[in-house]
This record gives structure tokens, C-alpha cells and sequence, in this order.
């Protein structure tokens, strides 16, 4: 009982910590493997493993080439896919390698679990605890349920803030569209079709002769594109400017406004 308890603290240490700090999943995983003593691996639905932790006492030769690929065998994805609830208390007494070179695990009795992780009603992500030869107690269980709603919050938090970053990013770059007149859309829209990738070099007349405007109107839209944060701009002598794009929306938002014949008129 004493074990268990000190153990619940210490996931409530690290669960209070990812509540007011950025913790990468990876390290999160680290934390929480160490305080049950099992491998843990988060999975998207297409076998993907985008974060993990192996146990120290789990190591073998073999552990580094299975997770090259960061993809999750088979035998795993199946119970997953087949199930909409945890799958618990898996047991293979001669398990299969997860190297596809090595036909059986160098460990027996292999004790697993599967939690599927739920975003909207869509299984969008799962859970795999994994401890060779001695099976999970029921002091571990409870460990494992509550280390699932620890990577489950945390995960949905992670989702939320970057969706929210999105939603600020194209926020941000609709605004800079938006303070550009009519000539200076059409020079910035030159601009990015001169530039191949996210950045390049272009010459303030060649875009002023191809927009039928002026260099001061080119040279207005790149300040005004610059001040917003959406670009970033370093002189190259002779009227020539190296150009960065800083906000991948850019482009999207500069095509959707030439394209709205009300927007373009104002």
C-alpha cells in the first residue's frame, strides 16, 4: 500500500507539471515508464509510434532496429482496430520479436495492454504497456488506468494548443492581407510566385514592371507584410530582396482575396 501511494504521488507530480508546462510526449513517457516499470508506446491509428519509452531492465540488442521504422506491429494494430475499449491483460508466454529479422523475443512471458484514445468520439491515437515476465498487479493496473488519462489529457491539451496556434497563425496572416490596397496585393501575390519554397530572392522593379505599379508600392507591401510578422525581409544591394516567408498561410490567404472580387475592390 505504501508503494502504491508514493507511486500515485509521483504521477500526480508530473501530471500537476504537464498541466502548466509544455512536456514533450517522449519525455512525459520517460517519467511515467519509470514510475510503473513497463515500455509504453503512443500510436496513431496508422501504426505510427510518435512517442515511447523502453524500461531499462527491457533493453536488448534489438530494441533500436525494432523502433527504426517507429511503426508498431501488426498482432498490436489488429486489437486495436477490433476494439473500441481497452484491451487488457494480454499474455504470450513465447512472443514474436518486434525486429522482423528475430523470429522470438530474447524475453518470455510478455504481459500487454492496448488503450485506444478517444478526440471527438474518433479513436485518434492508443496506448500499448508492455512488461516481460512478471505480470502487471493490481496496484499496476490502477498505475496504468490512471497513466492513460495522464497521456490522454495531456495529448488533447497538446491537440487544442496547437489547433489554437493554427487558428492564430491564419488569423494573423488574414489581418496582414487585409492592411494591403489593391496594388499591393497584386505585388505581394507576384512576390510568392517568384519565390519557389518558403524563400527566395526578388528584385523590386522586376515586380513592379510585371504588377504594372512602382517599386515604392512593391517595397509598402513588404514593410506592411514585414510589421505583421508574416515575412521576414534583408536587403541584397540594387533593389534586390531576400525574402522569407514566416507564415505558411500566407499564400492561401493572398489567393483566397485576389480571388473575392469584393475584397480586391476596396
Amino acid at each position: 500500500m505504501v508503494d502504491i501511494v508514493s507511486k500515485i504521488h509521483r504521477l500526480n507530480t508530473v501530471f500537476s507539471k504537464s498541466v502548466t508546462t509544455f512536456i514533450p510526449l517522449d519525455v512525459l513517457c520517460d517519467e511515467l515508464c519509470g514510475i510503473i516499470g513497463c515500455n509504453k508506446y503512443l500510436f496513431d491509428p496508422n501504426r505510427h509510434i510518435f512517442a515511447y519509452s523502453v524500461a531499462q531492465q527491457f533493453l536488448c540488442p534489438y530494441t533500436k532496429c525494432s523502433l527504426e521504422d517507429e511503426e508498431l506491429p501488426h498482432y498490436y494494430m489488429d486489437l486495436f482496430d477490433k476494439n473500441n475499449i481497452s484491451v487488457k491483460d494480454r499474455y504470450n508466454k513465447h512472443p514474436k520479436c518486434t525486429y522482423e529479422g528475430v523470429k522470438l523475443c530474447l524475453f518470455t512471458d510478455r504481459y500487454y495492454s492496448i488503450y485506444p484514445i478517444f478526440s471527438g468520439f474518433k479513436k485518434v491515437a492508443g496506448i500499448l504497456f508492455i512488461r516481460y515476465e512478471t505480470p502487471f498487479s493490481d496496484s499496476d493496473k490502477i498505475l496504468c488506468e490512471y497513466t492513460y488519462a495522464i497521456v490522454s489529457i495531456e495529448m488533447l491539451r497538446q491537440e487544442q494548443e496547437k489547433m489554437h496556434q493554427l487558428s492564430m497563425e491564419i488569423a494573423k496572416a488574414k489581418l496582414a492581407v487585409n492592411s494591403l490596397t489593391f496594388s499591393e496585393k497584386k505585388a505581394a501575390c507576384a512576390i510568392l510566385e517568384d519565390i519557389k519554397g518558403n524563400e527566395g530572392e526578388v528584385f523590386l522593379n522586376s515586380v513592379a514592371t510585371k504588377t504594372y505599379t512602382t517599386p515604392s508600392t512593391v517595397s509598402g507591401a513588404l514593410k506592411k507584410l514585414e510589421v505583421a510578422t508574416v515575412i521576414a525581409t534583408k536587403s541584397k544591394g540594387v533593389k534586390g530582396k531576400y525574402i522569407k516567408i514566416l507564415n505558411p498561410n500566407l499564400r492561401n490567404e493572398l489567393e483566397e482575396n485576389e480571388g473575392n472580387p469584393r475584397t480586391a475592390s476596396r
